[in-house]
Protein backbone atom coordinates (compact mmCIF):
# COMPACT_ATOMS: atom_id res chain seq x y z
CA UNK A 1 0.00 0.00 0.00
CA UNK A 2 1.62 3.26 -0.92
CA UNK A 3 2.04 5.97 1.77
CA UNK A 4 -0.68 8.47 0.47
CA UNK A 5 -3.54 6.12 0.73
CA UNK A 6 -1.98 4.60 4.03
CA UNK A 7 -2.22 8.20 5.09
CA UNK A 8 -5.24 9.10 4.13
CA UNK A 9 -7.09 5.50 6.09
CA UNK A 10 -5.76 6.47 8.63
CA UNK A 11 -7.53 9.81 8.93
CA UNK A 12 -10.81 8.21 8.64
CA UNK A 13 -13.07 8.94 11.36
CA UNK A 14 -16.43 7.37 9.98
CA UNK A 15 -16.71 3.72 10.72
CA UNK A 16 -13.54 1.18 11.55
CA UNK A 17 -11.58 0.15 8.48
CA UNK A 18 -9.38 -2.70 9.05
CA UNK A 19 -6.72 -2.91 6.98
CA UNK A 20 -3.00 -4.19 6.16
CA UNK A 21 0.15 -1.81 5.22
CA UNK A 22 1.60 -4.44 3.37
CA UNK A 23 -1.52 -6.05 0.69
CA UNK A 24 -4.29 -3.63 -0.65
CA UNK A 25 -6.70 -5.47 0.80
CA UNK A 26 -9.11 -3.39 3.09
CA UNK A 27 -11.64 -4.41 5.48
CA UNK A 28 -14.97 -1.81 5.44
CA UNK A 29 -17.70 -3.39 8.05
CA UNK A 30 -21.35 -2.20 7.18
CA UNK A 31 -22.73 0.62 9.44
CA UNK A 32 -26.43 1.62 9.75
CA UNK A 33 -26.92 5.04 10.66
CA UNK A 34 -30.45 5.47 11.16
CA UNK A 35 -31.44 8.39 13.27
CA UNK A 36 -33.52 7.50 15.91
CA UNK A 37 -36.25 10.01 15.53
CA UNK A 38 -36.73 8.26 11.85
CA UNK A 39 -37.90 4.92 13.03
CA UNK A 40 -41.20 3.56 11.76
CA UNK A 41 -44.02 2.38 14.02
CA UNK A 42 -44.47 -0.88 13.34
CA UNK A 43 -41.39 -1.87 12.05
CA UNK A 44 -38.95 -4.28 13.91
CA UNK A 45 -35.15 -3.42 15.00
CA UNK A 46 -32.25 -4.99 16.45
CA UNK A 47 -31.15 -1.96 19.55
CA UNK A 48 -28.28 -1.63 21.67
CA UNK A 49 -29.20 0.05 24.74
CA UNK A 50 -26.40 2.43 26.24
CA UNK A 51 -25.55 1.32 29.95
CA UNK A 52 -27.45 4.32 31.49
CA UNK A 53 -30.61 2.72 30.80
CA UNK A 54 -29.74 -1.03 31.81
CA UNK A 55 -27.74 0.21 35.02
CA UNK A 56 -29.70 3.57 35.59
CA UNK A 57 -28.28 5.18 38.23
CA UNK A 58 -31.66 7.17 38.86
CA UNK A 59 -34.88 5.32 38.50
CA UNK A 60 -36.76 8.29 37.39
CA UNK A 61 -36.98 6.85 33.56
CA UNK A 62 -38.40 3.20 34.96
CA UNK A 63 -40.91 5.03 37.49
CA UNK A 64 -42.49 7.39 35.68
CA UNK A 65 -42.70 5.45 32.23
CA UNK A 66 -41.90 2.10 32.62
CA UNK A 67 -43.93 1.42 35.93
CA UNK A 68 -40.73 0.19 37.57
CA UNK A 69 -39.25 -1.93 34.79
CA UNK A 70 -35.53 -1.59 33.74
CA UNK A 71 -34.24 -4.28 30.65
CA UNK A 72 -31.80 -6.48 32.02
CA UNK A 73 -29.77 -7.15 28.53
CA UNK A 74 -27.87 -4.29 26.13
CA UNK A 75 -29.26 -5.86 22.95
CA UNK A 76 -33.29 -6.22 22.11
CA UNK A 77 -35.23 -7.07 18.74
CA UNK A 78 -38.13 -4.80 19.30
CA UNK A 79 -40.98 -3.21 17.54
CA UNK A 80 -41.96 -0.16 17.72
CA UNK A 81 -45.52 0.44 19.06
CA UNK A 82 -45.64 4.49 18.97
CA UNK A 83 -43.40 7.77 19.10
CA UNK A 84 -44.55 9.98 21.84
CA UNK A 85 -42.06 13.21 21.20
CA UNK A 86 -38.36 12.37 22.13
CA UNK A 87 -40.08 8.42 23.77
CA UNK A 88 -40.34 5.62 21.86
CA UNK A 89 -42.68 2.63 23.37
CA UNK A 90 -41.26 -0.56 22.42
CA UNK A 91 -42.00 -4.13 22.53
CA UNK A 92 -38.97 -6.28 22.65
CA UNK A 93 -37.16 -9.50 23.22
CA UNK A 94 -34.02 -9.54 24.71
CA UNK A 95 -31.32 -11.58 21.97
CA UNK A 96 -29.11 -12.94 24.71
CA UNK A 97 -32.36 -14.05 26.58
CA UNK A 98 -35.34 -15.03 23.95
CA UNK A 99 -37.57 -15.44 27.47
CA UNK A 100 -36.45 -11.65 28.64
CA UNK A 101 -39.16 -9.65 27.28
CA UNK A 102 -39.33 -5.71 27.77
CA UNK A 103 -41.89 -3.39 27.35
CA UNK A 104 -41.99 0.03 27.95
CA UNK A 105 -40.12 3.57 26.69
CA UNK A 106 -37.36 5.02 25.56
CA UNK A 107 -35.31 8.05 24.86
CA UNK A 108 -34.13 8.45 21.66
CA UNK A 109 -30.92 9.00 22.36
CA UNK A 110 -30.69 6.12 25.03
CA UNK A 111 -30.12 3.22 21.94
CA UNK A 112 -28.84 2.64 18.82
CA UNK A 113 -29.86 0.67 15.53
CA UNK A 114 -28.00 -2.59 14.74
CA UNK A 115 -30.35 -4.18 12.42
CA UNK A 116 -33.07 -3.49 10.00
CA UNK A 117 -35.80 -5.69 10.00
Amino acid sequence: MNNIIYNQLCKVKATQIEFDRNTTELIIPKTIKIQNAALKVGKVYDIKLKPSITNPIDSTLADNWNQGRVPKYSKYTVEIESNIGNMIKVNGVAIEDHSSQFIGYLPHDSFEVIKVY
